[in-house]
């Protein structure tokens, strides 16, 4: 691929929990092939054949789905030789198997030199199999000693509930800031549908956030914000609202 395109990175995918996986990948999928580094590619190859929560493996799966096909259209000439390349500078054993099916489906429309390229990557590969990611999904941690403290209170006699004083709103976040968040959430939450958790939200506005000093607070008090006053996207299109746990157009 040419040298000249500006691709983009994504660090520790494979050593990555789900929760971090989700978060880091929900802007560079939907890039082009020829706008990823290509060993990412390959990350993202391997994550979409792992065990991973319904949501985010229907988007990886439907990612390679796509990836694959712009595999297959890469045009003969600079493109197909720069990616080859790449590809047979990674691990043998880092190259997935869904990834290695792709490439395979070249040979079709390659010229002979390429077949000669795509027939050395396939011998190194029957020597090495794929190595098998398997990403850890962190679990609510439900403890007896806390199920059992949950019991004696709720055995407890109720008291009086006292006089509620309202809460004063939390300040304001500064313009710039929430003009950003609001930018950034209309943006994420665009065809997500049942919508996106909070946490999972949050985190990755956090993330791309210019502002390195941008708290998670910040951002939950302009969502709440948004939700309030009923901020629509555009003029007479959709708000945001909370259901649940996400965050989602209605």
């Amino acid at each position: 691929m040419s040298g000249e395109v500006q691709k983009s990175s994504v660090d520790n995918l494979r050593n990555s929990d789900a929760l971090t996986v989700q978060i880091l990948v929900a802007d560079i999928i939907r890039l082009h092939i020829e706008r990823i580094e290509t060993s990412v590619v390959s990350d993202l190859f391997a994550l979409a054949d792992a065990e991973l929560p319904g949501g985010l493996s229907d988007d990886l799966k439907l990612w390679a789905g796509r990836a694959t096909r712009e595999i297959l259209d890469l045009p003969e000439g600079e493109a197909r030789r720069g990616f080859l390349a790449e590809v047979s500078a990674l691990p043998d054993g880092l190259v997935p198997e869904r990834l290695r099916a792709a490439i395979a489906g070249l040979s079709a429309t390659s010229n002979q030199e390429t077949v000669a390229v795509l027939d050395d990557l396939a011998a190194r590969w029957a020597l090495t199999a794929a190595e098998v990611l398997v990403v850890a999904v962190k679990k609510s941690r439900v403890s007896a000693a806390g199920a059992k403290a949950k019991a004696v209170k709720e055995a407890k006699p109720k008291r009086v509930a006292a006089v509620k004083v309202p809460k004063t709103p939390p300040p304001d976040v500064d313009p710039r800031r929430a003009a950003f968040i609001r930018s950034d959430v209309w943006i994420t939450l665009e065809g997500k549908d049942p919508g996106i958790k909070e946490n999972v939200l949050v985190g990755g506005i956090k993330h791309r956030s210019p502002f390195k000093d941008m708290t998670e607070a910040d951002i939950r008090a302009e969502l709440r914000k948004m939700e309030r006053d009923g901020l629509k996207d555009k003029p007479g299109k959709l708000r945001i609202r909370k259901s649940g746990e996400r965050w989602v157009y209605r």
